[in-house]
């Protein structure tokens, strides 16, 4: 009997799979317990079967990084080679976007303040090199919410502390910023949730209220705690509300 073990050992490392021959096979057992490789549609529903992947496990896609039961999001690495700092914070229940009732209502109401939690692992830079972002209807491929989590464009930062920006719920101020000279209203908040989440901060004008789907909303961290900047643009023109061009998504100018 002694002789037969090399054998039986080496029957399990070429059958692994095969739990019955092998489930004293610690390599064996693992790979049997191990959920099926993701395997996405194409666009628009991408994002939405990852997501419901990464819920399962994080282990079904080498995107998977967190996942929040009890809020009910995954936060999923961006896999385009021109974002290596880029993450996005995405439900677990069907939410189409930014025109999508479901915003204004706990837990998607409040996806600004955990992405932005979050935010302090992925990508893991100081709270004023930080932004997020979220594109319009207009301007994106996947119908499931999705919000962008990266470091802001240099350029922005500066014309945002150069601005004299008030606090919410004071008048927003109208400025173009780069990269492309996009119109965006900013104001200040104090927080990124309830009556300050960045879903519902511009919705006291009609003009946004009703057409969700046409705004694109961005968050920009400060140097002083517990402040932020909301922006907010909308389609007009060449601009399609591509919030997501304020993020600096390799974070090259980045601090630790």
């Amino acid at each position: 009997m002694q002789g037969l073990k090399p054998a039986i050992f080496g029957a399990c490392a070429l059958l692994a799979g095969l739990v019955l021959l092998c489930a004293g096979h610690p390599a064996a057992a693992q790979k049997a317990a191990d959920p099926a490789a993701c395997v996405l549609p194409p666009r628009p529903d991408t994002l939405w079967a990852l997501a419901q992947c990464c819920e399962r496990s994080l282990t079904g896609d080498v995107g998977c990084r967190a996942y929040d039961k009890k809020d009910q999001y995954v936060i999923i690495k961006d896999n385009s080679v021109r974002k290596p700092q880029s993450y996005l914070i995405i439900p677990t229940k069907r939410v189409t976007g930014i025109e999508d009732s479901l915003i204004a209502q706990p837990p998607v109401l409040e996806f600004w303040q955990y992405g932005w939690a979050q935010s302090r692992t992925y990508p893991g830079y100081p709270p004023a090199d930080t932004a997020m972002a979220i594109n319009s209807a207009h301007s994106r491929t996947q119908n499931q919410l999705h919000i962008h989590i990266s470091c802001v464009r240099p350029a922005v930062r500066t014309a945002l502390d150069q601005a004299e920006i008030d606090f919410f719920p004071a008048k927003p101020v109208t400025l173009r910023l780069p990269p492309h000279d996009n119109l965006y209203r900013a104001i200040r908040v104090t927080g990124l949730s309830g009556e300050q989440s960045p879903f519902v901060v511009f919705q006291d004008d009609p003009g946004v209220k009703d057409h969700m789907a046409d705004q694109s909303i961005a968050v920009v961290g400060s140097a002083t705690a517990g402040q932020y900047f909301v922006l907010d643009t909308r389609v007009d023109g060449g601009n399609t509300a591509h919030a997501e061009e304020l993020l600096d998504q390799t974070c090259q100018s980045a601090t630790r």
